[in-house]
């Protein structure tokens, strides 16, 4: 194990429910912690179990109390803005749908200041989306991006970043708005949505009224967006505890793994289950196991909090390469993969490409793109 994988642990350990224990570190091992633990989106949280470690030296106190500091203002505004869009959306009789850190801040979180967010996600109805659109404007916010995942939209006085030595409250604060909650692993791709909107009910969100999922529809969706970000090589280790933070709310979650394809959830659960040892019955892991090819276990045992993340020095392979593994032959699949690679649709450019997809001739200007091409064909490891 390298020394960033046993310091990414150690960081994981500390969100365990037991006494942060000191590692003994180097001057430089803690400027890679303060890295990681802005990488993985815990910072704000690691402030909680070692506010009272005698062991901590004073200038990583302070930092970490800055970031939870910032992370509050940050979150404050953020939930004042959700609160809006909540009671304008009510007025209009609009149905919407919180998820995510929209849910996880203000109903599961002891405090919304630990848990960083980037954006506000919501699903709404196809139907709704134009009206939504124009609500949206009344409050300020313009559409910036439209693509398979998301329609981004932004208030033009917050487009630019400020800091990027913590969560800075002034820094960009997107709404992410979901037509669908679904996820795509570049053929594979697995489909929430109806399941989302069949397990909502009515509840108060920062007192307002708001539509809430059931916490295990919520967890499901959290499952399948982890696994997700897993794949990419963008894994958060608060991806993680949001999981784990959730597992005393639900009640029997094997029907709910039930329903979607293993490979969605185990690798999440695989990391969970590694990580937060306390949060998934060896029973559940095990049943999940065996919903897995040998060689998918194989590839989750050799999954960490460095190789799936952005701390990955080798970043994983090029994303043909990386669907085609993931559908494991599947024909129907590969040929999803295939067709992603040598012909996307104008939304699934927009994901990479969000201004090249709102040009005048965007498949003209994709096809000129060969080094996109070379990123989307190529099949090293």
């Amino acid at each position: 194990m390298t020394a960033l994988a046993q310091l990414c642990d150690t960081l994981a350990a500390w969100l365990n429910p037991a006494e942060a224990q000191n590692p003994h570190w180097s001057a430089a091992a803690w400027q890679t912690f303060q890295f990681a633990s802005r990488v993985h989106g815990v910072a704000p949280l690691l402030h909680i179990p070692l506010a009272a470690a005698s062991w901590l030296d004073e200038s990583t106190r302070s930092w970490l109390d800055e970031q939870y500091q910032l992370n509050s203002q940050r979150l404050t505004r953020m939930q004042t803005e959700l609160q809006e869009i909540l009671a304008l959306f009510n007025r209009r009789h609009i149905p919407l749908l919180p998820l995510k850190g929209s849910i996880l801040a203000p109903l599961y979180y002891p405090d919304p200041g630990l848990r960083p967010m980037a954006d506000l996600d919501v699903l709404i109805h196809p139907a709704d989306f134009a009206a939504s659109a124009r609500l949206l404007a009344e409050l300020g916010y313009r559409q910036e991006t439209v693509h398979w995942k998301h329609t981004e939209f932004c208030k033009p006085d917050n487009r630019q970043v400020v800091s990027t030595s913590g969560e800075h409250p002034d820094n960009p604060r997107k709404l992410e708005l979901h037509l669908r909650c679904r996820e795509t692993f570049g053929g594979p791709t697995v489909e929430l949505t109806g399941l989302m909107w069949a397990n909502a009910a009515p509840g108060t969100l920062l007192g307002q009224p708001a539509l809430l999922p059931r916490p295990e529809a919520l967890w499901l969706h959290l499952l399948v967006h982890a696994t997700y970000h897993i794949w990419q090589g963008k894994g958060r280790l608060i991806h993680l505890y949001d999981l784990a933070l959730l597992v005393p709310h639900l009640d029997d979650p094997w029907p709910w793994l039930e329903a979607v394809d293993g490979r969605f959830t185990y690798p999440a659960l695989a990391l969970l289950k590694k990580y937060f040892p306390a949060a998934v019955e060896d029973s559940l892991l095990a049943a999940q196991h065996r919903r897995v090819s040998a060689s998918f276990r194989r590839w989750v045992d050799s999954l960490d909090l460095v190789n799936t993340s952005h701390l990955n020095p080798q970043p994983p392979g090029p994303y043909l390469f990386r669907a085609i593994k993931f559908s494991e032959g599947r024909p129907r699949e590969v040929a999803q993969a295939l067709r992603f690679a040598l012909l996307p649709s104008l939304d699934e450019i927009a994901l990479d490409h969000p201004h090249l997809a709102q040009s005048r001739a965007p498949w003209l200007a994709y096809f000129l793109l060969p080094l996109d091409w070379v990123k989307r064909l190529n099949v090293q490891r």
